[in-house]
């Protein structure tokens, strides 16, 4: 609460889950969340405040990352008309495969279109998909599942694997097989 400036009476429910909870999320997401674990079991309040600045330093970090993912993901749909796409599949290799959901969920709710943000893996491309109602993203992935390597999910939101070399493929086939419609996009 100190490091990021909480009166301890002014402490809400929208702290907790915007502002300290996203910290301690954070390190899990660009370092490895033993960090959270060692301001939680700290004992003294140097080794606390030393710790939560850490993590708030990755937070911001975080923060600045995701906010360049969307902008190049911003730049990619218009550089490849992908407001005509149904469904928009955005290949972000440079982006950390942590920030896939939450750049593909804010290109989601710019555009209101079914998104999946790929980035690359280590052992090939990895994504994060994030839909619409009417849109059942594991159904339509199932109906493409010859393209992943892995994938899972539900009807909105999902996780994959897959070659990069068929990214354009699956672009095109699951958009051919959306039955979204103009007004389904409003």
């Amino acid at each position: 609460m100190e490091v990021n400036g909480i009166e301890p009476d002014r402490l809400s429910a929208y702290h907790l889950g915007f502002v300290i909870g996203p910290c301690l999320n954070a390190t899990g997401r660009l370092d490895t969340a033993k960090r959270a674990l060692e301001l939680l079991q700290s004992r003294s309040l140097g080794e606390a405040m030393t710790t939560a600045a850490e993590l708030k330093e990755l937070n911001d970090s975080r923060k600045n990352l995701t906010l360049q993912g969307v902008e190049k993901a911003e730049q990619l749909i218009a550089r490849e008309h992908m407001t005509q796409d149904k469904v928009m599949v955005i290949y972000l290799p440079e982006v950390h495969e942590s920030l896939a959901g939450i750049i593909a969920g804010r290109i989601r709710e710019h555009y209101n279109h079914p998104v999946f943000l790929l980035t690359k893996g280590e052992e090939g491309v990895k994504g994060s998909g994030r839909s619409v109602e009417g849109y059942h993203m594991y159904e339509a992935m199932t109906e493409v599942k010859h393209y992943f390597t892995k994938f899972g999910g539900h009807a909105m939101a999902a996780g994959l694997s897959m070659k990069e070399e068929d990214i354009l493929s699956l672009r095109r086939e699951l958009n051919e097989n959306c039955r979204l419609q103009e007004e389904d996009f409003i």
